[in-house]
C-alpha cells in the first residue's frame, strides 16, 4: 500500500491500468498484490481501473506509494510489518480488527500488516503513502506502538507536517543516494516515527537530537530550493515560516558543514549555471537570468559566478551556444 501521483525515481513501476478483469489483471493481482504486498485488492468504482504503485526499499524502512482510482486493500496476514499510513489528498477508511478509523487528508495512522482481513480503503480518486517498518525494530524503540494501531496520530500538527515533508524528501532524493546516505534517511524516518508514537525516554531523546534536526533541516532546504528566485528571501523570513528562531536555523546549517548564506549562494549559483546553459534561455539577457536566480545585484552575481566556476556568466552562455 501506500503518493498522490508522485512517483519514486529509480523505483520499479508495479501498477496496473485497465479493466479490472481478465488474465492480465488477475496475473498482476496474484503476482504483485498477493505475493509481494501480502494483500488483496478490489476497485471501489465502476469502469476503468488505475493503480499506479511505486516502492523503494531502504535499510530500515520500505516507502511505497499508490495513486489512482478508488480502491480497497485487504491484508492477508502474511506480513509482520507495522506501517505508517499517510493520506496526502483524499480520505482513507481503515479497519484493523475491531478498530475502525477515518483518516482525513493530511492525516496519519499506524496499520498492522499481520491482521488478516484488515483493510484500507481509498475512497476518492487520489492516493496514499506508506512507510513500512519491521515490527521488532519499531517495538524496540516504541514498546507500546501496537496500541496506536488504527488510531489517529496527528495530535502534533507541526510534527505531522514535518513527517509529510521528510517523506516527500525521501521519495525524491533517496533513490540517488549511496548506501550510507540511504541508511541515514531511513534512520531519520524511524526517528520521526518514534517521536510520533512516543517511544522509550532514551529513544525519544535520541530521535529529537538526531532525526528531528535532520528532518527539519531538509524541510528548510526544500523550502529554500522552491524559492531560489525570490530575491527577498531572508533568514528571518524562513524562521517565521518554519516557526523557529533565526539562530536555530543557523545552527542547523552550521552542524551540516555550511552556513545558511553559503547554502543559499551555492544553490543560486548552480541554478544560474543551469539557466545559462539551457537552450530555452539562449536569447535571455544575463541580467535577467541573474534576477531569475534570486540575485538582486548583477555585479555581485558576476563576481560570485566567476569565483565559483572559474569563468564568467558570458563564457558559460557561450559554451552552450557552441555546443
Amino acid at each position: 500500500m501506500a503518493t498522490d501521483g508522485q512517483s519514486i525515481p529509480g523505483a520499479p513501476r508495479l501498477g496496473y491500468t485497465g479493466e479490472p478483469r481478465g488474465p492480465a489483471y488477475e496475473m498482476w493481482r496474484e503476482e504483485f498484490c498477493r505475493r509481494v504486498m501480502a494483500a488483496d485488492l478490489s476497485p471501489l468504482s465502476d469502469g476503468s481501473f488505475r493503480c499506479d504503485v511505486k516502492a523503494l526499499m531502504l535499510p530500515q524502512a520500505t516507502i511505497s506509494s499508490c495513486s489512482g482510482t478508488p480502491i480497497r486493500f485487504m491484508t492477508l496476514g502474511a506480513s509482520d510489518n507495522l506501517a505508517l499510513l499517510i493520506a496526502p489528498n483524499s480520505p482513507l477508511h481503515a479497519v484493523m480488527g475491531r478498530r475502525a478509523l477515518e483518516v482525513a487528508p493530511h492525516g496519519i495512522s499506524l496499520i498492522d500488516g499481520s491482521i488478516k482481513g484488515a483493510f484500507v480503503s481509498q475512497l476518492d480518486k487520489g492516493g496514499n503513502k506508506a512507510a513500512l517498518f519491521d515490527r521488532k525494530t519499531l517495538l524496540s524503540y516504541c514498546p507500546d506502538a501496537e496500541d496506536s494501531v488504527a488510531r489517529p496520530l496527528d495530535h502534533n500538527p507541526a510534527l505531522t507536517a514535518l513527517l509529510h515533508r521528510y517523506y516527500d524528501f525521501a521519495v525524491q532524493h533517496a533513490p540517488g543516494l549511496d548506501a550510507l546516505a540511504q541508511h541515514a534517511v531511513s534512520q531519520h524516518l524511524m526517528d520521526l516515527m518514534v517521536l510520533v508514537l512516543g517511544g522509550r525516554r532514551d529513544a525519544t531523546e535520541l530521535a529529537k537530537e538526531r532525526g528531528l534536526a535532520a528532518a527539519r533541516l531538509e524541510a528548510i532546504k526544500a523550502d529554500i530550493l522552491a524559492r531560489l528566485g525570490d530575491g527577498s528571501l531572508t533568514l528571518a523570513d524562513l524562521a517565521r515560516r518554519h516557526r523557529a528562531s533565526p539562530r536555530t536555523i543557523q545552527l542547523l546549517f552550521e552542524r551540516s558543514g555550511a552556513t545558511f548564506s553559503e547554502f543559499l549562494l551555492e544553490q543560486r549559483l548552480l541554478w544560474a549555471a543551469r539557466l545559462l546553459r539551457d537552450p530555452l534561455h539562449r536569447m535571455s539577457k544575463i541580467s535577467d537570468l541573474a534576477y531569475l536566480s534570486g540575485f538582486n545585484d548583477v555585479s555581485y552575481f558576476h563576481r560570485a559566478f566567476r569565483r565559483r566556476f572559474g569563468m564568467t556568466p558570458s563564457d558559460a552562455k557561450a559554451e552552450q551556444a557552441e555546443s
